[in-house]
């Protein structure tokens, strides 16, 4: 960071600072309280009075851990979670605004008796800044979003638009296109790659290959984004608008809630990137053909029972989903076979892809692209011996848990013989409600079986194609609301010799 921009940035955090008691005065006034929040869930906010964390502040509780005083960035979330577990124990209270508590468990146990509490509607506490955006746009959205909205209303929205992206037969439908993607993938990386075989910034091509995955899925049509000069000015507009996104979701989330007050930078930018997905996405949706009409999933959410406006948010929310989703999820298992050339041979070998799906689920161990899942439990429990009251909303880290020595024999190796042979069961039997890259129960990511059935098909063609190696001996991991490798990632594919 340079001088200039580090001035600046310590300038805004010390009048954020110098805010605080305006604001908690503000929202004294006010009596603001999240939309999701009922009045009986505040009243019983006091339970987790007793659970230990970092030290809060009134009004605004423990936001100021994120600032230069705290010592943790917003991009370094995930560093703060290992570190207050390491200090305080599995269970830790943060507190957002008007103190109300957000507690974090680690504990296996804890992890799996919240998660199977969850009613026949889950809650996920949403991401405001987005609920909030979504109903001042009334002409656009008739909801807050799957994602964020809750009850009989998420439930309709479930059922209406996830059918046919969820059904193991309609993805299986989309492996041979998948298999033409991996091998477009494979001329387009020879294409990028320079004298030394090292493609300098490899999640660009992955990321182009995450949108046009879903274009195929949702459009069911190829777009060409593969091809050499194939990203096109949509496509590269609607790439950047989705990493915007994703970051100023992450800064109106973990941040001070000033966006509540005012338009302030990181809101103005979810705006921006919310508009610049929606336009985008609706430009590559009108130029619909034969084909697409013919699409099971586009013509699924068309024939939809419910609001026009729904419809549209859906088709958008699904295309934008997979580019940094799927392209992650690729850089990480790259990384993560680079280091082992026996592991690059076996998938080569791999007849019935039993081995590349184990490298596949020990990568979703290691670098999950969500690494954590929140829910308001909707009746009393007790984690780790603290009484937590119906309403609380509980955060399940369960990408720190895959870490965890008890749970996982040398964790922080790169071991996918852990999912095969002897080793199976009691893999299998340690990873319930711990290794969920995707979510868990009726809130998962519907992309889920796409992305898993697709994965091994575009990594058996990489390495049969490639020796991949690496340069760094971990990758770097940045905390953009899901985790995301920290460009540039240059990684070498030298031809393989048969």
């Amino acid at each position: 960071m340079d001088p200039l921009t580090n001035l600046f940035a310590n300038l805004i955090t010390t009048m954020d600072i110098l805010t605080i008691g305006f604001i908690g005065l503000f929202f004294l006034m006010l009596g603001y309280k999240p939309p999701w929040w009922s009045k009986k869930q505040i009243l019983s906010a006091s339970s987790g009075c007793q659970i230990p964390g970092p030290p809060s502040l009134p009004i605004l509780g423990t936001r100021w851990t994120f600032s230069w005083i705290g010592g943790y960035s917003l991009n370094k979330v995930h560093l703060f979670y290992r570190d207050m577990f390491r200090k305080y124990g599995p269970i830790i209270k943060e507190e957002a605004l008007w103190n109300i508590p957000v507690i974090s468990i680690v504990g296996r146990s804890d992890i799996e008796k919240v998660l199977k509490s969850s009613g026949k509607y889950p809650i996920r506490p949403p991401t405001e800044a987005i609920a909030y955006y979504r109903r001042s746009r009334p002409e656009r959205y008739a909801s807050t979003g799957l994602v964020n909205e809750q009850g009989e209303t998420w439930a309709h929205l479930r059922a209406n638009l996830t059918k046919d992206i969820t059904s193991p037969h309609t993805i299986s439908t989309f492996l041979p296109q998948v298999d033409d993607m991996s091998k477009d993938l494979c001329s387009l990386i020879r294409h990028f790659r320079r004298d030394n075989d090292k493609i300098p910034q490899i999640e660009l091509l992955t990321r182009r290959l995450g949108l046009e995955a879903m274009c195929t899925l949702v459009l069911g049509r190829r777009m060409g984004f593969l091809l050499p000069e194939g990203e096109t000015d949509i496509a590269r507009r609607l790439r950047i608008a989705v990493h915007h996104h994703f970051l100023s979701c992450r800064d109106t989330y973990y941040g001070l809630p000033l966006w509540k007050l005012f338009h302030t930078p990181s809101y103005s930018h979810l705006i921006e990137s919310e508009e610049g997905i929606y336009n985008l996405a609706l430009e590559l949706v009108a130029t619909a053909d034969n084909a697409t009409k013919k699409s099971i999933i586009f013509d699924s959410i068309l024939n939809a029972e419910i609001d026009e406006r729904e419809k549209t948010a859906a088709i958008v929310d699904f295309i934008a989903s997979g580019i940094h989703t799927l392209g992650n999820t690729l850089v990480f298992l790259l990384s993560l076979i680079s280091k082992r050339k026996d592991v690059q041979e076996e998938i080569a070998n791999d007849e019935n892809s039993e081995y590349v799906k184990a490298c596949i689920k020990e990568s979703f161990r290691l670098l999950p692209t969500a690494n954590c899942l929140a829910r308001v439990i909707e009746k009393d429990l007790e984690l780790s011996g603290h009484s937590l009251k119906a309403g609380s909303v509980v955060v399940c880290q369960t990408g720190l848990a895959c870490r965890d020595p008890n749970n996982f024999p040398n964790p922080d190796e790169f071991l996918p013989e852990r999912w095969i042979g002897e080793e199976k069961a009691k893999t299998l039997a340690n990873s319930t409600f711990l290794l969920l890259p995707f979510g868990c129960g009726k809130r998962q990511c519907p992309g889920r079986r796409f992305i898993e059935q697709s994965l091994p098909v575009i990594l058996k063609e990489l390495v049969q194609n490639f020796i991949i190696s690496y340069d760094k001996e971990n990758i770097d991991i940045s905390f953009e609301f899901i985790m995301a490798p920290m460009g540039p990632v240059q990684m070498a594919f030298e031809d393989r010799s048969y």
